[in-house]
C-alpha cells in the first residue's frame, strides 16, 4: 500500500510540475505548414517562452508586468476567429505603426524596407524554379522571406495598427494566412515568444520503408531569428 501511494503521489507530482511548465514557462508546438518558411519548416518542433511578455496570470489570459514584443519577435497565438487553434507568426509593426505593402513590399511609418536576393546563397529555398529568398531588413531586424517568382503583388494597406494589438505576417509572405486577411492581433491572444527548434523531421525524405521522416539534425537545438 505504502509503495503504491508513493507512485501515485510522484505521478500527481509529474502532471502537476508538466502543467506548471505548460501554463507559466514553455509550451512546444509543432509546426504543420510551410507559411512560415525558410524560417521554420513543416516538421519542426518548437518552444515558446509564456515569460516574454509578461507573467502570466493564472486562469486568465492577462498578463503582470506586460510588455510588448518588439519587431521581427516570432510569436504563438490564437487564430482571432477560432480561439483552439494555435498559429507563429512574425511582428512586424506594433500599436501606431502604419503597415503598407506595395508590390509585395513592406513599409512600416512611411520607410519602406530593403531586399537584398539570396536565393543563389540559401539551400533553405524549398523550390528555386518557384520561389526567390530575400533578406528583409528594417532598422532593428534582418530576416529572410519567400516570394514567388511570378506574385501577384497584392498590395495591402495604409493601416494603423490599433491599440493592443500586433500585425503579423508569415515569412513565406505568398503563401501566409496572416494579418493581411484576418487583422491584427490583440495582446491578449499572444501566448509567447519561439525561442527554440528543439526537433526537426523532414516527412519528403523518408526512410524505413517510406515509414519514418529523416531527421534534420542541422535544425536540432536551434535558436529562430
Amino acid at each position: 500500500m505504502n509503495r503504491w501511494r508513493e507512485y501515485l503521489t510522484t505521478l500527481v507530482l509529474a502532471v502537476l510540475f508538466a502543467l506548471f511548465v505548460r501554463s507559466f514557462l514553455l509550451t512546444a508546438y509543432k509546426v504543420p505548414t510551410g507559411s512560415m518558411q525558410p524560417t521554420l519548416k513543416s516538421g519542426d518542433f518548437i518552444f515558446s517562452s509564456r515569460l516574454s511578455y509578461g507573467v502570466p496570470m493564472p486562469f486568465s489570459s492577462q498578463r503582470w508586468n506586460e510588455i510588448f514584443p518588439e519587431r521581427g519577435d516570432l510569436v504563438v497565438f490564437t487564430y482571432p476567429e477560432s480561439p483552439t487553434i494555435t498559429y507563429v507568426k512574425r511582428v512586424v509593426a506594433l500599436p501606431g505603426d502604419k503597415v503598407q505593402i506595395s508590390q509585395g513590399r513592406l513599409s512600416i511609418n512611411d520607410q519602406p524596407l530593403e531586399y537584398r536576393l539570396i536565393s543563389g546563397e540559401d539551400r533553405d529555398n524549398p523550390n528555386p524554379q518557384l520561389f526567390d529568398i530575400f533578406e528583409e531588413k528594417s532598422e532593428s531586424h534582418i530576416r529572410r522571406v519567400i516570394f514567388q517568382k511570378q506574385s501577384e503583388e497584392k498590395d495591402f494597406g495604409p493601416l494603423v495598427v490599433p491599440p493592443g494589438e500586433v500585425f503579423l505576417l508569415g515569412d513565406n509572405r505568398d503563401a501566409s494566412d496572416d494579418s493581411r486577411y484576418w487583422g491584427t492581433v490583440p495582446m491578449d491572444r499572444v501566448v509567447g515568444e519561439v525561442v527554440l527548434i528543439w526537433l526537426s523531421l523532414d516527412w519528403q525524405k523518408k526512410w524505413g520503408g517510406d515509414r519514418y521522416p529523416s531527421v534534420r539534425w542541422e535544425r536540432v537545438f536551434s535558436s529562430v531569428q
